[in-house]
């Protein structure tokens, strides 16, 4: 299976389920027959892109069909999320191992960026080098793993994995709470650049401890092989990608949990208004080392997480690049938004390895602009969000599944007649700065005969 169909799948069922009835029993089922039929048609002509069109809409024909009537309103996000939770575990026996690869990276921004949100979506501390967190969980667990020279100058055995996953944890979620009792003095602008220089001096330090770290070669650990009963089931690839989707599907419940509670409320408060937070009896101070400290904890699981699918960590692993990257992901999946951070590790790792090959093909597009100018493709995407869905993808989303479809044909139906008032309009204001315009104006006193102003 194809990974954009595999994709295509997933959206079009969890969406099928949430969106409301499109139209009466008999007229999906009528629809539903209709792309069966093409589907079948495109099928026998051997169509591979239209054939998947037509699979993924009959997907969310029939999901809608289905759940309708028999699922009350209140249980549908709950199974949406279980139906993406089966296809993410299904995927060892759909996808090949190179996607398999990507997905479990996908899994580990995921976790990334849902500590970032939390940091800041729901809490508005803005922060440019998570990256940092991440590298210092993946270097303490590949110390931890290290089975030749413990710590550089302790030999012992080397820990369990999923102890080192634990450790990069706490250890992250130290260094999380001594950068944020600093960083209450800092907001905005300040505070991104205070962070941005812990990932810009990291690697150097990480560089400079060679007995520690390894240097510029950086450290090699052995991956963690598939436990004694799934030995024989699954390979390693197959068991490393459903332990990194496994870790991110918990760290998303306990993110879930924390943002319901008091904690998640008291985050939302002090975004809003510290002076009426601190008004209500919150502690801000406390609240915002919390979030720090929790979203470097994230970050801490992820990057144990990544040395033990790479097999190898060194200071560029993650780069400044990458930790920019982290923001930007959530800015485009949506702020304040757990569907935006899944969303955001889908764009960190697909648009920079899909979006070359997927505009090459487009006619008239120049080859080698996109070697030329490599970020090209997610700034463009960066703008287009910012510009048209300010709430992000995921803003989006929601609003799009919680609107009646009759609303969304009668918007599509107007767009012709809306472009053409734009433009009505737009000439307008061209004729009418034209006209006011200084250069207009001497050029017509020049015709009339009268002295031009000075």
């Amino acid at each position: 299976m194809s990974v954009w169909l595999f994709l295509g799948l997933l959206v079009a069922f969890s969406t099928g389920i949430r969106m409301q009835p499109l139209g009466s029993v008999v007229q999906r089922a009528i629809l539903a027959g209709v792309l069966a039929v093409g589907l079948l048609v495109f099928l026998l002509l051997g169509a591979g892109f239209v054939t998947e069109l037509f699979g993924v809409l009959l997907a969310a024909v029939v999901a809608n069909l289905l759940t309708e009537n028999y699922v009350p309103q209140r249980y549908r996000i709950a199974l949406a999320i279980a139906v993406a939770v089966v296809f993410f575990l299904a995927a060892p026996w759909l996808l090949e191992n190179f996607r398999l690869f990507q997905f479990s990276r996908v899994a580990i921004w995921v976790i990334v960026a849902v500590g970032l949100n939390i940091l800041t979506g729901y809490n508005g501390q803005i922060s440019l080098g998570h990256g940092a967190f991440v590298l210092i969980g993946a270097y303490t667990s590949a110390i931890l793993m290290d089975d030749q020279q413990q710590l550089g100058f302790v030999d012992a055995n080397a820990w369990p994995f999923w102890t080192t996953i634990i450790a990069a944890a706490v250890v992250c979620g130290v260094a999380g709470f001594a950068l944020g009792i600093p960083a209450l003095r800092l907001s905005g602008p300040y505070l991104a650049i205070a962070t941005l220089a812990l990932v810009i001096s990291l690697p150097s330090i990480l560089r400079k401890y060679d007995g520690l770290t390894g240097g510029a070669q950086g450290l090699f650990v052995k991956q963690p092989p598939p436990p004694p009963g799934l030995a024989g089931v699954l390979e390693r690839d197959e068991w490393l990608y459903l332990l990194c989707v496994g870790v991110a599907i918990v760290m998303m419940l306990i993110a879930w949990g924390i943002l319901r509670g008091p904690l998640g409320r008291a985050f939302v408060a002090v975004r809003d208004s510290e002076v009426a937070a601190a008004a209500m009896g919150i502690n801000v101070a406390r609240v915002k080392i919390a979030a720090f400290t929790i979203s470097a904890l994230y970050a801490g699981v992820a990057g144990s997480l990544l040395t033990q699918l790479l097999g190898v960590i060194t200071p560029e692993s993650v780069d400044l690049i990458v930790s920019i990257n982290f923001l930007t992901a959530i800015v485009i999946g949506g702020l304040a938004s757990l569907l935006g951070a899944v969303i955001g590790g889908f764009v960190l790792v697909l648009l920079p390895a899909e979006g070359p090959d997927i505009l090459g093909n487009i006619p008239l597009f120049p080859d080698n602009f996109l070697q030329k100018a490599p970020g090209a493709i997610q700034g463009a995407v960066v703008i287009f969000v910012v510009l048209l869905m300010p709430f992000g993808v995921a803003g989006s989303y929601h609003r799009f599944i919680g609107t009646p479809p009759g609303r969304i044909i009668a918007a599509l139906r107007s767009i012709p007649a809306g472009l053409r008032a734009r433009l009505a309009r737009t000439r307008e204001d061209i004729v009418w700065a034209w006209e006011d315009s200084p250069f207009n104006r001497r050029s017509s006193k020049s015709a009339s005969g009268e002295e031009p102003d000075p």
